[in-house]
């Protein structure tokens, strides 16, 4: 299969802000890619060549690429870069450097794929230029828009829009008979988060095969979410009138697979943070019993001579790629389990979570530095808040309220489990996690950086973000000075295709950062999307006097507050305000 015809496809799919046309351009893909190469066309059509949780990034720096570009094009480098600091996409810069030459494409789409896995393979001494040489080959015999894409691809920045239940409804249009299949697939994806897998076995196998797909250790479950609820009486009622609570530590959300060879950790987002935590990999072996496991728990830092729990900002200076063993001195962890997925071959996701948490008291072996997280089964009003009362005294967030007869809804969001976080500060009920979508330029002061950003909710129904606020405070200095180098991979010229926006910021961002905000108040607005016409017509939710709190490095944009939540929050407002003194 020809490489161009992947290069036409995102060309057209670039030019749509339509999710639908942008699904049937996808289906059309599909159809004329042979079934072997189906799971490489998914994986390119994501800007990557493995699922995120193997850890293989293509790895090249902006500037080796413009190096692999001046050598493949026979332009002197500074001009590359010249012509990369005007257009600000050196996809479009090679584009047009090539624009001469008329040659059919004879590449196809496996030497592009397994170029570039031998470019992000490489390593050791020379392998800088290494990457360069093989990268500038790979170029020199490409078209125009072939090149185009393949050094968006190689940077990380294809960024074509595309989301991956749009690549989920388009097999499903292709393989699975129409849209009816789409559940069929997403859990499959939901067992194993990756798009690339599902695809093979849908297009091999049919719908059939991919009901088969199970739990497999060593491919990540997405996980599952919770809601969000601030009045207990509220909470119970929609969890039957009984829950099983457990603390909400304030920590990091791992996935941890043990097996006969290894003991491999996955991050809320699923990338693989096993070589940041090598004293909890010790954890996880002479604590859990199983053979085979797949468990979630919650990395908490604590400090060294009291024990006493630390907040998450302590334990994100453990995110580095040197210095462990001081970090591992400096900052001591703890892991709090709470839930058990697999075990010793059993898939338990079907399972009541009452049993899953007996199985996860069965194969677990506590101590001071890896135990259960204190949990409770609650049936009143006064039971709950004093736990909840306990979980803040002993430096948690809160609390999770769960269902005890709830299956694991991977990758879902339901109320099932749902978060009791009440607001200790006279300003919104919680804090929400947003994601950033454009920013504007600062003045006075700020100027020469970014003043303020525009920030999003997540709309799963849509696979959108709609707007909610724009944010300028709560930022210090040194983070304004680093947010440019932090935003400056994500830029585009153009609105993003799942960006729902009325307002026009000096630049846009493709949705990736989450942030955590909060504010005083949710208040509707005539310029803001979030929930649009869902509490009155014409008008969408926005926060009020919103300041930012901090980098959630922990959340993809897809795990961001949704705009259902964002609407009960609202609703919920109304009803305190409708009910306190004041009003009656």
């Amino acid at each position: 299969m020809k490489y161009q015809i992947l290069a036409e496809t995102y060309a057209r799919i670039e030019r749509t802000s339509s999710r639908l046309e942008m699904t049937e351009l996808l289906s059309e893909l599909f159809r004329k890619t042979p079934r072997s190469l189906i799971a490489r066309v998914v994986y390119l059509t994501q800007g990557k060549l493995h699922p995120d949780f193997e850890g293989i990034e293509i790895g090249v720096a902006e500037k080796l690429a413009v190096r692999a570009v001046a050598q493949a094009t026979g332009t002197p480098q500074e001009v590359v870069a010249r012509q990369l600091s005007r257009e600000g996409d050196l996809g479009t810069v090679v584009e047009k450097l090539l624009s001469h030459k008329t040659h059919k494409p004879t590449l196809t789409v496996d030497e592009v794929y397994e170029t570039l896995d031998q470019v992000a393979r490489i390593s050791g001494a020379g392998a800088q230029a290494a990457k360069l040489e093989r990268l500038a080959q790979l170029l020199a015999r490409a078209t125009p828009l072939e090149a185009k894409y393949i050094v968006r691809t190689a940077t990380g920045k294809l960024r074509m829009g595309v989301g991956d239940m749009t690549v989920l409804d388009a097999l499903a249009a292709v393989f699975g008979g129409g849209r009816q299949a789409r559940p069929v697939l997403e859990r499959a994806y939901n067992l194993t988060s990756d798009l690339g897998y599902v695809a093979q076995i849908v297009a091999e196998g049919g719908l059939e095969a991919t009901r088969k797909i199970r739990v497999v250790v060593g491919k990540p479950i997405r996980p599952m979410l919770a809601e969000r609820l601030s009045d207990p009486e509220e909470l119970l009622r929609k969890l039957g009138g009984r829950c099983i609570a457990e603390y909400k530590y304030d920590g990091e959300r791992v996935q941890i697979h043990k097996d006969a060879k290894a003991v491999t950790l996955y991050s809320r987002r699923l990338e693989r943070i096993t070589d940041q935590y090598p004293d909890v990999v010790d954890l996880v072996r002479r604590s859990i019993r199983a053979k085979d496991a797949i468990v979630e728990g919650e990395v908490v830092a604590i400090d060294a001579e009291s024990g006493d729990l630390l907040p998450f900002q302590e334990l994100m200076h453990r995110r580095r790629k040197y210095g462990i063993e001081e970090a591992m001195r400096q900052i001591p962890t703890a892991l709090y389990l709470f839930d058990a997925l697999y075990a010793d071959g059993e898939d338990l996701t079907e399972r009541p979570y009452a049993q899953r948490h007996a199985v996860l008291e069965r194969i677990t072996r506590e101590d001071d530095r890896c135990r259960l997280a204190a949990w409770r089964e609650v049936r009143s009003v006064r039971e709950l808040e004093a736990f909840f009362e306990q979980a803040v005294a002993e430096g948690c967030e809160g609390l999770v309220c769960k269902a005890p007869g709830g299956v694991y809804q991977a990758g879902a969001r339901g109320w099932l489990w749902i978060k009791f976080k009440r607001e200790y500060r006279s300003e919104m009920t919680d804090s929400v996690d947003l994601v950033v979508v454009g920013a504007l330029y600062g003045r006075g002061r700020r100027a020469g950086t970014y003043g303020a950003l525009l920030m999003a909710a997540y709309d799963p129904d849509e696979d959108a973000f709609p707007t909610v606020c724009k944010v300028g405070s709560g930022f210090t200095d040194q983070f304004l000075a680093e947010l440019p180098k932090m935003l400056a991979p994500y830029i585009r010229k153009e609105k993003p295709p799942r960006v729902v926006s009325r307002m026009e910021p000096d630049v846009w961002v493709e949705p990736a950062l989450v942030f955590e905000i909060v504010g005083a108040e949710i208040t509707l607005s005539p310029i803001h999307t979030a929930g649009w016409n869902a509490v009155r017509e014409g008008a969408g939710l926005a926060i009020r006097f919103p300041r930012f709190l901090r980098v959630r490095e922990d959340k993809g944009p897809t795990d961001a507050t949704t705009v259902r939540e964002l609407v009960e929050m609202y609703r919920r407002q109304l009803r305190k305000v409708a009910s306190s003194p004041e009003s009656s």
